[in-house]
């Protein structure tokens, strides 16, 4: 009989090897651990360890697991919305701290003078702040953007990817600049002054030359 009962358990074992080794097995604990139920079941299960009386079916189980991971997606898209409606919310802050209070002037020429006194002056970091004024609002007076104060470089930037795309490269270069320096509190020199400075003149200087061409026909 104890030999009998070797043979009948050694004969299960081999079932239960077979069992495992079977296509629709190995499939199923292939769509377990790849599914979200892998990710949820540690959660599910320390949940349950604080509630040894809790006991649910299988069914309930997967409409736990759906439920947990709407929760948990819908905090993940909350998170993200509030975060990026924080850099918006600080870049439109940062953008009213440059732009002149009580519509000083529109005009880029007022700014170049400006820009140009400054350089005078050696007043590198107000300096800085003029020309960029200056490119903005010649963008304005070209109308390539429109300048609000809510706006953000990046949006100033995306609007001149639809009317002149060649100035791209210059605006980005130069916000970034403008913004390490008067937000960053980066050191200016004389060197970057004179770079932003040139880039800029040339850009104003071919809408002068336009102009006079056109008075003078």
């Amino acid at each position: 009989m104890s030999y009998s009962f070797v043979i009948s358990s050694q004969d299960d074992k081999e079932q239960l090897l077979q069992i495992l080794k079977q296509d629709e097995y190995t499939a199923y604990e292939a769509k377990k651990n790849g599914s979200l139920w892998s990710w949820l079941e540690p959660v599910f299960r320390k949940i349950r360890s604080w509630l040894p009386h809790f006991d649910v079916s299988d069914s309930v189980t997967d409409w736990l697991t759906v439920g947990i991971a709407i929760v948990l997606l819908g905090i993940a898209a909350f998170a993200i919305y509030w975060f990026l409606k924080q850099i918006i919310w600080q870049k439109r802050v940062r953008s009213e701290t440059f732009l002149p209070q009580g519509e000083v002037s529109r005009s880029y020429r007022y700014y170049w003078q400006q820009a140009s006194d400054l350089k005078g002056t050696g007043d590198w970091r107000e300096g800085v702040r003029s020309v960029f004024l200056s490119l903005l609002f010649y963008m304005e007076d070209a109308r390539l953007i429109h300048v609000e104060k809510w706006k953000t470089n990046w949006e100033y930037a995306e609007e001149l990817r639809g009317t002149a795309s060649l100035l791209v490269p210059l605006f980005q270069e130069s916000s970034l600049l403008f913004e390490r320096i008067w937000y960053g509190q980066e050191a200016v020199t004389e060197q970057q002054f004179t770079w932003l400075y040139e880039q800029v003149a040339r850009v104003i200087a071919r809408k002068e030359e336009t102009a006079d061409d056109k008075r003078a026909e």
